[in-house]
């Protein structure tokens, strides 16, 4: 396994934890002080959005190279 196929899984492993965050947001984690400065910012369905394309981003580029 080379070092661009760890990348690959790495990312989409980081965009299915992000998206989980995003629909599920375990207080823990929802509750740091950088998301919920993203929450006062972009509103709380905002800040899904947001992590939800990112997660999606994240993914779609791990597959990418998978597939490269």
């Amino acid at each position: 396994m080379d070092t661009l196929t760890i990348i690959a899984y790495a990312l989409i492993l980081y965009g299915v934890a992000t998206i989980s965050l995003a629909i599920f947001k375990p207080k823990a984690i929802w509750n740091l002080g950088k998301i919920q400065g993203f929450v006062q910012l972009l509103s709380e369905k905002g800040t899904v959005l947001f992590f939800s394309v990112v997660g999606i981003a994240t993914i779609v580029g791990g597959i990418y190279l998978l597939m490269r």
